[in-house]
């Protein structure tokens, strides 16, 4: 008798241990199809405010009854802008202003020489870099990713240039969450990416292409790749207002927000934080701050032949996908434009072949809703059309 009952008191408790598990499951469910929902919403609203801002900027006809500066601001105002724009005519800036608050708490305002993190637009010139080594034949396009990390599978068969080129089959899903030196965040990610022989020559857009580069230029210099970017791009340039963020951002430095849902004004509500361990994950890919002067000055630097020959620019420039990019930046008919994404900042950037026009937006508050692409692009349009 008491082990039947002892029996019936386990049978129940199973049943009701089970219903509880399967109550769980079910309301885990639940809440994983609203937040599903939720993000679809977000989205949605995103896209449809995204739609009717890019409608309204290009709606905008540009006439000489106006100025130029006239003209620009209220695009920019229109997208409600919140960083510094630079726009260079013929080699020489014809707009120059800033917008919104660079540390809204203190009320320092945004200025021609603030900075700002420019995020994936530095993966340019980390191919810069590449490119003058491989001017300096000390690297080859054609070297095998196996010469310089042979436990990486597939190696043997992923070049410098299918790297440059984001079409290796590499892909990463995240850095250290601790904060790593140069060589460990390389090591972090030989130890923890994935290989995809069989996409190879399919374009993927993966920053860890351009870590591992950054991890060649150290093997390759015997320098790390601050030393080299410092001593090749920053000092060969003068570039006064820029530099590496996890050391700061210098007087000129900005503070950057977070947005919330679709939102477009500018409220400052949230300031965003990025951690010591984010800033080193980027390295080569994403870890420079600059004002929207030097960014010009270093894009168009390359594009002029000043870093490497016009002939090599060409060889790095050229896109081997329908993605068209290669070597750091998106390639069109008249000219090259990149953008860069994260921490609450923004940067684009659009430039003409010959480097001697063009538009750069920074922003440190990001919004998608109103993203700097749309007015980088109407602008950049206006000034090869001679609207400005």
């Amino acid at each position: 008798m008491k082990r039947f009952k002892l029996f019936i008191y386990l049978l129940v408790g199973l049943v009701i241990v089970g219903g509880l598990g399967y109550y769980v499951h079910t309301a885990d469910h639940a809440v994983r199809v609203q937040r599903k929902a939720a993000k679809q919403t977000k989205k949605k609203k995103i896209a449809t405010k995204k739609k009717k801002v890019k409608k309204r900027v290009n709606q905008d006809h540009f006439t000489t009854a106006k100025t130029a500066n006239r003209q620009i601001t209220d695009i920019l105002k229109m997208t409600d802008f919140v960083g510094t724009a630079l726009v260079v005519k013929h080699n020489q800036v014809i707009y120059q202003k800033g917008f919104g608050y660079a540390d809204e708490a203190t009320g320092k305002p945004n200025g021609p020489a603030s900075t700002y993190q420019i995020l994936s637009i530095q993966k340019s010139l980390t191919a810069a870099c590449v490119m003058q080594l491989v001017q300096a034949g000390k690297l080859n396009l054609n070297d095998t990713l196996a010469k310089y990390y042979p436990g990486i599978g597939g190696a043997k068969q992923i070049t410098l240039r299918r790297m440059l080129d984001m079409d290796s089959g590499l892909t990463f899903k995240g850095g250290s969450p601790e904060k790593l030196s140069e060589a460990r965040v390389i090591d972090y990610a030989v130890q923890n990416l994935n290989s995809d022989p069989a996409k190879i020559g399919q374009w993927n857009y993966q920053p860890v292409n351009y870590v591992l580069l950054a991890g060649i230029i150290r093997q390759k210099t015997g320098q790390s790749y601050q030393q080299y970017f410092t001593q090749h791009i920053i000092n060969k340039l003068n570039l006064t207002h820029t530099g590496f963020v996890k050391a700061g951002q210098g007087p000129n430095g900005t503070k950057s927000y977070k947005y919330s849902g679709s939102q477009t004004t500018a409220t400052y509500a949230i300031r965003f934080h990025e951690t010591k361990a984010q800033m080193a994950n980027e390295l080569g890919t994403g870890q420079i701050y600059m004002s929207t002067g030097d960014l010009y000055k270093a894009e168009s630097a390359i594009l002029k032949g000043k870093l490497i020959t016009p002939q090599n620019v060409s060889i790095l420039h050229t896109a081997a996908t329908s993605s068209t990019y290669g070597g750091g930046v998106y390639n069109f008919g008249n000219g090259m434009r990149s953008h860069g994404i994260g921490y609450g900042y923004e940067s684009a950037v659009m430039l003409t072949n010959d480097g001697q026009n063009g538009v750069v937006l920074l922003t440190n508050y990001y919004r998608p809703a109103v993203t700097i692409q749309t007015a980088t692009e109407k602008l950049f349009n206006e000034l090869i059309n001679g609207n400005l």
